[in-house]
Order: structure tokens, then sequence, then C-alpha cells
């Protein structure tokens, strides 16, 4: 299992006080979630996807190209590829990526602290965490 790196909580603190608006292949909410993991562990889950879309269409054409069904399902074989176990989602800490349905559509996040964040059109969202449906401890 990958582990977070020795100073993770002020890399987490840095990358979180990066503006961020929502754009599809740059700062949509599976590549802020993993962008956050790949800092904190330095392993990049979203490795077959940057760059190959630039719409939710293109989003959604690489996700079933690449053999998943949804984000939840990304998350879910990314998450056990490393050995970053599914949580109950009120155990989640900082640090920890969540699945919630936005506009009824599933979208990744990392806990804060007493929320999880989103990237969203206007910057971050956030939402409390036992909004979410399901939580990976990541390292």
């Amino acid at each position: 299992m990958p582990l977070r790196i020795d100073n993770w909580q002020m890399t987490f603190s840095l990358e979180l006080e990066k503006p961020r608006y929502f754009l599809w292949g740059k700062d949509d909410c599976c590549l802020f979630a993993c962008d956050i993991i790949k800092a904190i562990t330095k392993v990049d889950p979203a490795y077959s996807f940057r760059g190959k879309y630039k719409s939710a269409l293109g989003a959604y054409r690489e996700i079933r190209k690449q053999g998943f069904t949804g984000v939840m399902d990304v998350a879910e074989k990314r998450c056990a590829e490393n050995n970053w176990p599914e949580i109950p989602i009120l155990t989640a800490q900082r640090g920890d990526v969540v699945c919630a349905l936005f506009n009824n559509q599933e979208s990744l996040g990392i806990i804060t602290g007493d929320s999880a964040a989103f990237v969203g059109g206007a910057g971050y969202v956030y939402i409390a965490p036992e909004s979410a449906l399901k939580a990976w401890r990541i390292g």
C-alpha cells in the first residue's frame, strides 16, 4: 500500500490553497481528487485518464473505453489496486477520498477535516462527509 509522504499534511494544505475551477480533463472531480492523492502519496490513480478527454461526453467515453462503468467503479478499482481500503464514511479522515452525488452524477472529493471538498464551477464546494456514498482510506 503506497503510504503518505512524510510531510503530507503541509503538502495537502498547499494543494487545497490552489485555486481550482471545474474544467473537464483538467480540474474535474476525478482529477482533483487524484491530484491530491498524487501530491500526498506520489501515486497517480488517474495515470490512464490524463490528457484523454475535454468534455463530459469525452470523460464518459474514456471511462467506458478503459473498462469501467462509472466514476465510482474507477475509484473502487484504483483504490483496490493500491490497497487503499473502503472504509465506513464516518471514519474517513483528512486526506481520504469520498464519492458523492452532485446533480445526479458520481463525483470524487477529499476529506479536509470536518467536511469533504469537491471542485465546482466557482471553486471548491464543501459538503458534510456523511452525505457521501463511499469512502476510502488513502495511505
